[in-house]
């Protein structure tokens, strides 16, 4: 069993206001709850009363939850609220902004990534080649992105909503695949910060576009399950 230390600690930074949730709402409530959504399926997460509010509840605690309801090892969750990765685990949720009522994206699968091709056998393997350029300005992070939201994500996903696979149970596999790659972009997008205002609308749109795109795949999903 994994143990969180610094449950008790003073925030590390002060936040200005909650990201999500209130801990004001209903303060006569019997319990605190989060909203934790993984693919098409929502969990309620709740906790004693104002566990969050106290600090005695942190990241490291929400992703082992997570861990033990989706059945996705724990190393390959990841937890993310209004944009922002959670990767502290140490970090109690009042610390970073998180409150009663908060809402934490839980993205990961046990399956390999969509669309990554077979390892190639010692005889087939090609000559080393050289690695591409990592993009590293904002400029070049948000065309990176997008090319690969054109170019090869949203064909992926307009082939599976015109062509769902056999079964309820490979579509939902094939669903969290294909989500958690595209989330794998979305975070890409955290490096492209600028105060530049032309490039901070570009990389708004570009973000509104693929939480469309997650959002479309959701309710195909959806309908798939109620056929």
């Amino acid at each position: 069993m994994r143990r969180f230390l610094g449950l008790n600690r003073a925030p590390v930074e002060q936040y200005r206001g909650p990201i999500s949730g209130n801990d004001n709402v209903d303060p006569h409530r019997p319990e605190d709850v989060l909203t934790i959504k993984h693919g098409s399926d929502e969990y309620l997460f709740k906790y004693p009363r104002f566990t969050i509010h106290d600090h005695k509840l942190n990241v490291g605690h929400v992703r082992e939850k997570c861990a033990e309801i989706t059945g996705v090892d724990y190393k390959r969750l990841k937890l993310i609220c209004q944009g922002r990765e959670l990767k502290d685990d140490a970090a109690t949720l009042k610390s970073i902004g998180i409150e009663h009522k908060g809402k934490i994206l839980c993205v990961g699968t046990n399956a390999p990534p969509a669309g990554r091709p077979a390892e190639p056998t010692p005889a087939s393997r090609p000559s080393p080649s050289p690695a591409p350029k990592k993009p590293t300005g904002p400029n070049e992070i948000i065309e990176a992105v997008r090319d690969e939201m054109n170019g090869k994500l949203l064909p992926m996903v307009d082939e599976f909503i015109s062509n769902p696979p056999g079964t309820t149970e490979k579509a939902e596999d094939m669903h969290k695949r294909l989500t958690e790659t595209i989330m794998t972009e979305l975070l890409r997008l955290d490096g492209a910060s600028s105060d530049d205002p032309e490039i901070r609308q570009r990389r708004k749109d570009l973000v509104k576009s693929i939480q469309g795109t997650l959002e479309k795949l959701d309710n195909a999903v959806k309908h798939m399950s109620a056929l």
